[in-house]
């Protein structure tokens, strides 16, 4: 549907099971970290994170996180203004 590539972060947008609503599942390095979703409303988005693979921990800049938050959530209310 959608994508958003920088850095080390990668944003894809899908309709994925068990969501009724477009997600925004996010990426680092590769390995999936969190998604977005909107089942309650995009003004009342949910981020949902995931345990690292292995107990391992991710590593990443705080501005560097939020930025790519920030641009999944325009992603979705952009689509979702277009829909």
């Amino acid at each position: 549907m959608g994508q958003v590539m920088k850095n080390r972060f990668n944003v894809i947008i899908s309709s994925d099971d068990p969501y009724n609503e477009l997600c925004a599942e996010i990426y680092f390095n590769n390995d999936f970290i969190a998604i977005i979703t909107q089942e309650r409303g995009i003004e009342n988005a949910l981020i949902e994170m995931v345990s690292p693979k292995g107990g391992e921990n991710w590593s990443f800049g705080y501005l560097e996180f939020i930025e790519i938050l920030k641009d999944a959530h325009t992603t979705l209310l952009s689509l979702n203004s277009s829909r």
